[in-house]
């Protein structure tokens, strides 16, 4: 049979329509009788699991808060060894987490894909109105947020983890004086920017 010039580009396509695609990765962390996650660090691309296996008893893996994704190996309770937990990560960022039981020193860091933003924010302004300031500003990823004022009124706002786009809120009730504020903008990879600024409250 004969092969005309069109067959041949149809044959080709067909046959990358039907390659498979690039699997996804399972990663493995060991969760130790020594007190340790490892490796302690791991670095993986979105869409891939990590598996966490407890050869040690008495632990869990729990994810800080404020993070894009949340996961909790065993609520309430700890994992037994010989078992597994895994989690699929489908958002980018830098996750810390930690066994629950051991919180303040057996802790893991998941870094999942890169950080494309190279700016988290922009347009941070200040309006005052009568006694209050009014601070607007763009978050070009989603980032968590703390503002804190030195002056006369000291005070601190925390917004926790904010989305991308357009965002603000007022500081009221301000005695009369010269303020210094810093705005701290940390992304999800853990990016930390400190836009600041100054105003007076006559």
């Amino acid at each position: 049979m004969r092969l005309t010039r069109l067959s041949i580009p149809i044959a080709l396509l067909g046959a990358l329509v039907l390659a498979p695609s690039a699997a996804a990765t399972d990663w493995r962390v060991e969760a130790t009788p020594n007190f340790t996650f490892e490796p302690g660090t791991q670095t993986i691309a979105v869409g891939d699991t990590v598996t966490w296996n407890f050869t040690g008893d008495g632990h869990t893996t729990t994810s800080a808060g404020g993070q894009p994704e949340r996961w909790n190996s065993t609520p309430g309770g700890t994992n037994a060894v010989g078992s597994s937990y895994p989690h699929t990560f489908n958002a980018p960022g830098r996750y810390q987490y930690f066994c629950t039981p051991h919180k303040s020193f057996m802790k893991g860091v998941i870094v999942v894909g890169t950080d494309t933003v190279v700016d988290s924010i922009d347009g941070f302004k200040t309006k005052r109105v009568g006694k209050s300031v009014k601070l607007r500003f763009v978050l070009n990823e989603a980032a968590t947020v703390r503002y804190s004022l030195k002056g006369p009124s000291r005070r601190t706002v925390k917004r926790g983890r904010l989305g991308a786009g357009s965002h603000s809120f007022y500081v009221r009730r301000l005695k009369r004086g010269t303020y210094r504020g810093v705005l701290t903008v940390v992304d999800d990879f853990d990016k930390k920017v400190t836009p600041r600024n100054f105003f007076v409250i006559s």
